[in-house]
């Protein structure tokens, strides 16, 4: 323990050190690395009863990174924490319902702060952050009328039902988030080319990589921060030991503004006064459609997000920049490069539009590659963007991509 204390002391206080991002930084890093060989010292940590091996190295890095980032962020702890009392009471029975562990309540903190209202630029929406078609399949109603991913209980239920799908397929609650936040294609993809299905050791893109940290991050300073009194900034500890007074019971139709933005992770962006809807002529409720069996998600994808969108037409061509390195058509690509696609299709049979890559720039070596890629439902790994979603795509929109 007394290292594991050390560790994090020197984590935190160069994190609140105005001049970490010069040489303080590099001596920090200096000091934490010349403290991994107590790594062993840890004291258990779990989540939803399965123990996170912090013994680890690579592990209890992200840990202690996650840990530091949700620390930084004193000003908005306090309302976190009284937001979490009002909403986790509404909660943790549908929870218990579908046998979720508790654990999985910080997971909507993660995702949107808990605000109803909040939007990433992918086009999730709501306290859990349901994708259109995920939310459809779950039975959820997303139209210009109603969106009820933005309605608390119902958007839960769904959320549970989803969580509880992707257990029984993986077998793991770590890989549930995993999935969760990644969808179970892309996740099953990196399980048969790595051959690893233990989460921790797998190779993930940087967001998935760091979501499980996140969720255990607040759930070790909610409901365990005494174990860190010795290392945590006075301000810090008096914001997570403070009682938490005049706790009003959770606004489910009108949702204030949160007291610090900051506080949600980078890839959540927020747009409370317009929010992602879709149209309600094609919408259609699915309340017994089920999710897609293992075999049917993709095996295999890159991730690209729109920087300049053609006219919905034939023919017409879109741009995108790769937001991340991968291999596509054999081909190493990084990110930044710029996909070049084509509207090559719109079935109104199947409400689907066809977006087909055909070439790719490489901004490294300045040439430019023809290219075979087709867009997929990132949440089913299916060819084709259902033409609702397609009504909600602007710049910044990321799709996803796999070689045909």
């Amino acid at each position: 323990m007394k290292h594991f204390l050390v560790l994090l002391m020197v984590a935190l206080t160069s994190l609140r050190s105005s001049c970490a991002v010069t040489n303080g930084a590099t001596n920090a890093g200096k000091l934490l690395d010349d403290e991994l060989a107590a790594w062993a010292n840890l004291p258990p940590v779990f989540f939803c009863g399965e123990a996170v091996p912090v013994h680890e190295e690579a592990v209890a890095r992200r840990l202690v990174s996650a840990l530091v980032q949700k620390s930084s962020y004193n000003q908005a702890l306090y309302e976190i924490r009284q937001r979490a009392a009002s909403f986790f009471p509404l909660i943790e029975p549908i929870m218990e319902r579908y046998k979720i562990p508790a654990d999985f309540k910080y997971l909507p903190l993660v995702e949107s702060s808990l605000r109803g209202n909040a939007v990433s630029r992918s086009g999730a929406v709501g306290y859990w952050q349901l994708m259109p078609a995920t939310a459809r399949e779950l039975g959820l109603t997303v139209d210009n009328q109603n969106d009820e991913r933005q309605h608390l209980l119902k958007s839960t239920d769904a959320a549970c039902r989803y969580l509880r799908f992707l257990y029984v397929r993986l077998g793991s609650w770590t890989l549930a988030a995993a999935a969760y936040n990644n969808g179970i294609g892309n996740l099953l993809s990196s399980i048969k080319r790595q051959h690893e299905s233990d989460y921790y050791y797998l190779h993930l893109n940087a967001e998935t990589g760091k979501y499980l940290y996140r969720i255990i991050a607040f759930k070790e300073l909610f409901d365990n921060y005494v174990s860190y009194r010795p290392v945590l900034p006075l301000d810090v500890w008096k914001t997570l030991s403070e009682p938490l007074k005049n706790i009003k019971p959770a606004i489910l139709d009108e949702e204030k503004p949160l007291l610090a933005e900051s506080m949600i992770i980078a890839e959540t962006q927020l747009a409370a006064n317009q929010p992602v809807l879709a149209n309600p002529a094609t919408a259609k409720r699915q309340q017994e459609t089920p999710l897609p069996n293992a075999a049917d998600v993709f095996r295999g994808g890159i991730k690209a997000r729109l920087a300049k969108a053609g006219v919905l037409k034939r023919g017409q061509v879109w741009v995108f920049q790769l937001t991340r390195d991968g291999m596509a058509d054999g081909k190493t690509v990084d990110q930044g490069d710029v996909l070049y696609a084509i509207v090559e299709d719109i079935d109104p049979k199947l409400n689907k539009v066809f977006l087909r890559g055909d070439k790719l720039y490489s901004k490294e070596n300045r040439e430019t590659y023809n290219m075979t890629l087709s867009a997929v439902d990132a949440s089913t790994g299916r060819i084709g963007i259902s033409l609702p979603d397609m009504e909600q795509v602007k710049a910044g929109w990321i799709s996803t991509w796999k070689v045909l």
